[in-house]
């Protein structure tokens, strides 16, 4: 369980990319291997730490703990506060117990928020004590303003103090006696009021529902608030216990301004009790609260919200940071994006793209990476909704006061909203790859080389965004050197004059593509053609189809251009070759219909080939294909392949020698017939087992070395 929480064992987390990904698949295991070796490293060198102590005398020992510097006290929970005179009880209201019992009980999904809450609450107070300094003529200096919390596991005790503004003894019955009665509210309304210009402090108010306060009592056996008013001479102590109908006010002396709440923590939540949980759930929800918060005396928020400040003033350093803490990544990020706009929705938000793709270590799954927050808390970690599942590489804050979060501040209302969102961020972050891309190609590169099979998926699923996804796309290309690839817009502005359609082979490399006979006609005419090196661009490109008014076809199913007999793409003539005559080539073709059956629709010569003997059309993808080997598509009956339509060059050597042997030598015609077949569907990469064709090469072997 320790080992869980160390940083080798967040090394293989799914959202980690640590030095890991700076390796090759092979270069990692040595670092892999020292991760899985720690618990016995470890383990051993405990071991040898005891029995040193073992053989050590006692007299070195008790030495040796003399010299041990003294632990430093813990701060005190309980400090001079304490209730005096006499109390006043007061009753809840009806509606309000009912309310309370569900706050307490069931409206949060994680006990662990109600320090989210009151860490939310403490800065509220904080921030009102701050404007009502500015604003009055008293010329008070708030000093210091921080939130303190405080544990004692010994005593099972939790406390959370802040130097804000206080409350009166009225004020504490007006904003705890009420359930959903806030006073953060009430501030910002009087704000709106009173002036246009008080709206940025309106912002930096957290609490809007007045229920935070009551998420303590999922934890507690007993609630204490000891409060008073900056200016006032006297504080007052609010006690309550869940499960009782009323609480108690009396006067308390030994109270600092602001407030201070106390919560004797129930038996079975005693974790709240211990420090290193409490700095775990701060750093969680609240590290980005504006204002220091103090865990028994050590800072634990330092990371800035960097979304909220201009993206001029913040650092590489402070990018750097803030990405780490986000993302638990170890590297620098690839790309940063700071985005804030007010229209249609106000967000504040700060994006970044890793420099290595996890997933393709073997990691799992990515979880989204973007955390939604509202005035600087965390709403929800790793939000789902935020950004579509083909960002999820992405890490990233997004900030919104126009959120309708529920009262538990854990999810959404408005799901219209949450879909409006979502569409601003997307176009966002294409703009911001795409902006990216034209910076710096080279290192957009780098970038698509991780993250290509994303953007894919984009355009494969996200039809409202696929022409600008589109655009983000690279291929290798007939028209570029090896070690290049192209988008779509340099192969339009590339296109000859009158050209409407963007060609593509899927193909294993360059080398195969090269030597496809589909591609023989293309390279024949001069025409680009995009090499795709993934069966699934198949995919993607049947679902993309058009970039702009373009189509985009596969030269596998498309007729390439005709050109003058005997030229080529400059327009010279070609060497004359032989070939059969319309009558002998359609004799030929009949004659090989006949012979292979049911394999063929239909047998016809075609002008399109140089150099290969046939080639098959009209037939089933590589990904149509292996679909009808899935038992499920079998259960279906759908299981056999298409009958090819089988285009002959008449001009090709073996083809002349195939009609002279159909009425010569019948038998080994046929032979040869089946495997020109085969020769053509192995051409298209569709054959689904190569197996079936070996007694036929064995025949013609023999039939070779007889004669």
């Amino acid at each position: 369980a320790a080992l869980g929480r160390t940083p080798a064992a967040r090394l293989l987390s799914s959202r980690t990319r640590a030095s890991i990904p700076s390796l090759s698949p092979t270069g990692a295991q040595p670092l892999i291997a020292k991760v899985r070796n720690f618990p016995r490293v470890g383990l051993r060198m405990l071991s040898d730490t005891s029995k040193a102590e073992e053989k050590k005398p006692e007299e070195e020992q008790e030495a040796a703990k003399a010299e041990e510097p003294s632990e430093e006290p813990k701060p005190s929970v309980r400090g001079s506060e304490q209730a005096v005179g006499e109390e006043s009880n007061f009753e809840f209201k009806t509606e309000t117990r009912q309310l309370l019992d569900i706050v307490a009980h069931s409206l949060y999904h994680d006990r662990e928020v109600f320090v989210r809450e009151l860490v939310s609450n403490a800065s509220d107070a904080l921030e009102k004590a701050r404007h009502t300094a500015l604003t009055s003529n008293s010329g008070e200096d708030v000093g210091e303003l921080n939130v303190t919390i405080t544990v004692d596991p010994t005593d099972n005790l939790f406390a959370i103090h802040d130097n804000g503004i206080g409350m009166t003894k009225e004020e504490l019955v007006e904003n705890l006696g009420t359930i959903a009665r806030s006073g953060s509210k009430a501030f910002i309304n009087q704000m709106s009021e009173s002036s246009a210009g008080q709206s940025d402090i309106a912002s930096n108010i957290i609490g809007k529902f007045g229920v935070g306060f009551y998420s303590a009592f999922m934890v507690s056996e007993k609630v204490s608030v000891f409060s008073r008013k900056r200016g006032a001479d006297k504080g007052h102590c609010w006690t309550s216990s869940p499960g009782t109908d009323n609480y108690t006010l009396s006067e308390a002396e030994g109270v600092e301004f602001g407030t201070k709440i106390i919560l004797q923590l129930r038996a079975d939540a005693k974790e709240f009790s211990s420090l290193s949980r409490i700095e775990e759930i701060v750093t969680k929800y609240s590290t980005f609260v504006g204002f220091p918060v103090l865990c028994n005396g050590k800072k634990v928020n330092e990371v800035q919200a960097l979304w909220l400040k201009s993206e001029k003033e913040i650092s590489d350093e402070e990018h750097s940071m803030l990405y780490k803490h986000i993302s638990q990544d170890w590297e620098e990020p690839q790309y940063k994006l700071v985005y804030k706009t007010d229209a249609p929705l106000d967000i504040k938000s700060v994006f970044y793209a890793p420099k290595l793709n996890m997933e393709k270590f073997g990691m799992g799954k990515t979880d989204p990476g973007v955390h939604l927050y509202s005035r600087r808390v965390l709403i929800q970690s790793n939000a789902k909704n935020i950004l579509p599942e083909y960002f999820r590489f992405v890490s990233g804050i997004v900030d919104s006061e126009d959120l309708p979060l529920s009262i538990s501040r854990e999810s959404m209302q408005d799901q219209k909203l949450l879909v409006k969102l979502q569409t601003v961020l997307t176009k966002r972050l294409i703009r911001w790859l795409e902006d990216e891309a034209k910076k710096d190609e080279k290192a957009y590169m780098d970038f698509y080389g991780n993250f290509g099979i994303q953007v894919k998926m984009g355009v494969a699923s996200d039809f409202a965004n696929q022409q600008a996804l589109a655009k983000l796309l690279r291929f290798p290309s007939s028209a570029a050197p090896d070690s290049e690839s192209t988008n779509f817009q340099a192969y339009v502005e590339r296109m000859k004059e009158g050209q409407d359609t963007i060609y593509y082979i899927i193909a294993s490399s360059r080398q195969v593509a090269e030597s496809s006979p589909y591609y023989e006609a293309f390279k024949r005419a001069g025409l680009e053609v995009l090499y795709c090196y993934n069966e699934h661009d198949e995919i993607v490109l049947g679902n993309l189809q058009k970039f702009g008014d373009k189509q985009i076809k596969s030269i596998e199913v498309v007729e390439p251009p005709s050109l003058p007999n005997n030229e080529n793409a400059d327009g010279k003539e070609e060497e004359a070759k032989e070939a059969l005559s319309e009558e002998q080539g359609k004799k030929l073709t009949d004659w090989m219909q006949d012979a292979l059956g049911s394999r063929v629709t239909e047998v016809v010569t075609t002008s399109r080939l140089v150099d290969s003997p046939a080639i098959i059309s009209e037939h089933d993808n590589v990904i149509t294909r292996r679909m009808m080997q899935m038992q499920e598509f079998k259960q279906l009956g759908v299981d056999k392949p298409a009958a090819y339509k089988l285009l002959v060059n008449p001009t090709h050597p073996l083809v002349l020698a195939l009609d002279k042997a159909r009425e010569s030598n019948p038998d080994t015609a046929k032979l040869v017939a089946e495997q020109i077949l085969d020769n053509a569907v192995i051409s298209a990469g569709i054959l689904d087992d190569v197996r079936i064709m070996l007694p036929r090469l064995t025949d013609l072997m023999k039939a070779a070395l007889d004669k």
